[in-house]
């Protein structure tokens, strides 16, 4: 659904409406005005007068679920604690990137490893990631050590006295991700999309995509289980997992081309929920896997194909890598093969030394909104 569309659907069934919650006290400051003084960000052209869906987070997932003209959810973010959130259809929304620029280091490298973190601790929520964001803004500041001291913090985080989210975990994870910083090539690291509107300042990363072998059944597309597998199935005894993503094999040497689709946003690993933004060609043949990521779709948003910024490869005998204590993981960081990129449109791996029987984990980070570099 494009952004006109949207907006006529809005305006036919419902109008715009408008409900209050999470931070309180609206000032109705411009993102330009309120945060300029402290941090630069991009204007992203084209997409200064867009139309915006805000809606409560809809799962355990996020803070907020936010459609943009290409009518895909985004996981979104609260960036003012202090400030209301304004609910349901806007149009003339404006969205800036944070890449390439210093002050938001921080927030930018936290929001790349974000499904790393997840995959890794299954019992971290939105809160802690929604207190985490809050913590590394330093306009308008925010201390968790100081939580109590808020008025107007949203009751889904904070409640009748009580922190509703892992204090101690939020501290381990800033403290994890200032000191890593340090070490990491800084213009590398994907930025965020910050998106101004009447309430407060709405952030949405890049998308997370894993390819996926899909068919065709009465006109639909669903899942070819005879291939890919969602990590929430136990394809091994007492081995699954919460984050969506498929595992896809076995394939035996030699196998001849095969192509997968790569979808973006497919939450619990329902095709229905996700965008398809391109497909991967895959052959294994004498102890060497050849992938080859092409993006094939084109944006709603931009009217440009979709592009990549990290992607991240697993292969070998198991259905899934291990962690560094020896415990399965689908953690993209722990993939073995990993790029970042700058949104390109293509790239392909070739991973040897592998035999006998093997499954394979392609993922990626897209883009479909940041602007050109």
């Amino acid at each position: 659904m494009n952004k006109y569309s949207l907006l006529i659907f809005v305006t036919i069934i419902t109008g715009i409406f408008i409900s209050f919650s999470a931070c309180d006290t609206n000032t109705n400051v411009g993102l330009e005005e309120s945060l300029a003084s402290v941090y630069d960000v991009t204007p992203i052209e084209g997409a200064q007068d867009e139309a915006m869906q805000l809606k409560h987070g809809d799962s355990q997932d996020s803070f907020f679920s936010v459609q943009l003209a290409d009518g895909l959810n985004r996981d979104g973010w609260c960036i003012e604690w202090n400030e209301d959130a304004n609910f349901g259809i806007q149009n003339g929304v404006k969205l800036f990137s944070t890449k390439g620029h210093e002050e938001w280091n921080a927030l930018n490298y936290f929001m790349s490893i974000k499904d790393d973190l997840r995959a890794e601790d299954p019992e971290l929520t939105f809160r802690e990631i929604q207190v985490i964001i809050w913590s590394l803004i330093e306009n308008p500041s925010f201390d968790v050590s100081k939580i109590s001291e808020y008025d107007n913090i949203s009751s889904r985080i904070y409640a009748d006295g009580q922190l509703l989210f892992d204090i101690e975990k939020v501290k381990s994870i800033l403290s994890k991700v200032k000191s890593h910083l340090e070490d990491k090539v800084i213009d590398k690291i994907p930025g965020v999309t910050l998106i101004e509107n009447d309430g407060q300042t709405i952030m949405v990363g890049n998308e997370t995509a894993y390819a996926v072998k899909t068919k065709g059944i009465n006109g639909d597309t669903i899942v070819d289980d005879d291939y890919s597998t969602c990590f929430d199935e136990e394809i091994m005894p007492g081995v699954s997992f919460n984050n969506w993503g498929w595992t896809n094999g076995p394939l035996s040497d030699p196998s001849g081309p095969m192509t997968y689709a790569i979808y973006a946003g497919a939450g619990q690993c329902d095709l229905n929920k996700g965008t398809k933004v391109g497909e991967l060609a895959a052959e294994y043949s004498n102890g060497t896997l050849t992938v080859t990521y092409t993006m094939t779709e084109t944006s709603g948003y931009t009217g440009s194909l979709y592009t990549l910024e990290e992607t991240h490869v697993y292969a070998g005998n198991d259905p899934y890598p291990k962690n560094p204590g020896g415990k399965y993981t689908v953690a993209p960081g722990q993939y073995g093969n990993q790029e970042t990129h700058d949104n390109i449109t293509e790239y392909t791996y070739e991973i040897d030394g592998l035999s006998g029987d093997i499954y394979f984990i392609a993922h990626a980070v897209v883009s479909g909104f940041n602007p050109e570099e």
